[in-house]
């Protein structure tokens, strides 16, 4: 528990006691992104939690209707589960892009928890982006789960435990663990 706790200080000193550094942070930013930050204060924090919601939903879904198609063999929800995976392919990267925005305007120190969020989420898109092409040459996938198809389902199911664990270092930010005591 204690890289979760590192974290948790981590997100707390720096929610709670924003120090010196805030004056550096906006050095380090071109001008008119100065400038757009002090007229919209919303976009010092909230652009990145408002987008990542996104492609949770998206991954999620993607993985629950895989499996539903293969409980029921509707084949809508099969349709569906390839959508989902769509749209988690072209919100992953808005996802990724404000996290690296809010990164650098809120913790412009590189840190080894927000360096493997960030690595991490390259894995998610990288695998979203093999299981959507995947699926788009080979519609029927899914429907015949054998041999290296079996892998198609692995790797769409396994994006629901990566970007559980994505969300949950993102969301420790937000809202950090409190010390026991």
């Amino acid at each position: 528990m204690g890289a979760f706790e590192d974290f948790a200080t981590m997100a707390a000193k720096r929610r709670d006691d924003p120090g010196p550094e805030d004056e550096g942070r906006n050095r380090a930013l071109p001008p008119w992104l100065t400038g757009l930050v002090a007229r919209h204060p919303y976009l010092r924090r909230h652009p990145h939690p408002a987008v990542s919601h996104f492609p949770i939903v998206f991954m999620l879904a993607a993985s629950f209707f895989s499996v539903l198609y293969l409980l029921t063999r509707v084949t809508s929800f099969e349709t569906t589960a390839f959508h989902c995976l769509g749209g988690g392919l072209l919100s992953t990267p808005a996802a990724i892009a404000t996290g690296i925005f809010t990164q650098r305007l809120n913790y412009p120190q590189p840190d080894s928890t927000l360096t493997l969020e960030k690595r991490l989420s390259y894995l998610l898109w990288a695998m979203v982006s093999g299981a959507f092409v995947w699926r788009l040459l080979n519609p029927e996938v899914l429907r015949d789960l054998h041999g290296l198809n079996f892998i198609y389902l692995l790797l769409v199911l396994a994006v629901t435990p990566l970007v559980t664990v994505i969300s949950f270092f993102g969301g420790m930010l937000t809202f950090p663990l409190e010390p026991e005591g």
